[in-house]
């Protein structure tokens, strides 16, 4: 019988591995921030059920409050890059991005 413990790495799995099916076949900027998104969760999930098995929970808890305020500002320089692209090419198209240079 499955335990719980590999069921969670099943769903944490799937769930990274949707993240990064919506990064890989969108050209979209914002589609790839929520993919991206998406995975960090994922990430997180597995650290807090790492921390859970092995007991060591307030570990788990602080290590996932430092990557979330790492995560903030990669997702606040990411949307800034976003925007200006937008209102440079008007398009939020990833291969516009050559445009951003100069």
């Amino acid at each position: 019988m499955i335990n719980s413990f590999s069921m969670d790495w099943y769903f944490i799995t799937l769930i990274f591995f949707a993240g990064m099916y919506c990064m890989l076949v969108s050209r979209n900027l914002l589609r790839q921030f929520i993919g991206l998104e998406i995975m960090s969760k994922s990430c997180l999930l597995g650290v807090i059920s790492v921390g859970a098995k092995t007991g060591n929970l307030a570990l788990a808890q602080a290590l996932i409050i430092t990557m979330i305020v790492i995560e903030v500002v990669v997702v606040a320089a990411g949307l800034s890059l976003l925007v200006k692209n937008y209102r440079i090419t008007n398009s939020v198209d990833i291969w516009s991005l050559n445009n951003l240079r100069g």
